[in-house]
């Protein structure tokens, strides 16, 4: 299991940027908080409980999770600080790679807000 967030205050990324949630709050030797990327280790195949919440604070965001490239779900934020959720269950194999994707034009989150989480369900 890992939970990861980003540091505080307004974090810019470019279209098509990863998402480098760098601040962890529960460690896993899968996820690199230099990439943003979690990959599935030797024993570890089976299903997780994957959640991204964003936080965009005063521009519009949209944010996907990606499963080894391709889009497994979006989140979309307005402004006004508007927040969303995405819990999905994934079946994933050794060597698979998650991880979260900036989709729009030049956007950015706001603060300790963004949290990236993978459980393995026994």
């Amino acid at each position: 299991a890992f939970t990861a967030t980003l540091p505080g205050g307004n974090n810019p990324y470019p279209k098509d940027g990863d998402i480098i949630y760098n601040k962890m709050l529960c460690k896993d030797p899968g996820y690199k908080s230099i990439t943003g990327i979690f990959t599935v280790g030797t024993g570890m195949a089976g299903s997780y409980l994957v959640s991204v919440t964003m936080m965009s604070g005063t521009v519009t965001a949209h944010t996907t999770l990606r499963k080894n490239g391709d889009i497994y779900v979006w989140l979309y934020t307005s402004n006004q600080y508007d927040m969303a959720t995405q819990t999905v269950c994934m079946q994933l194999e050794v060597g698979d790679k998650i991880w979260v994707q900036m989709t729009n034009q030049a956007s950015s989150l706001f603060d300790v807000y963004n949290t990236f989480s993978a459980v393995r369900i026994p």
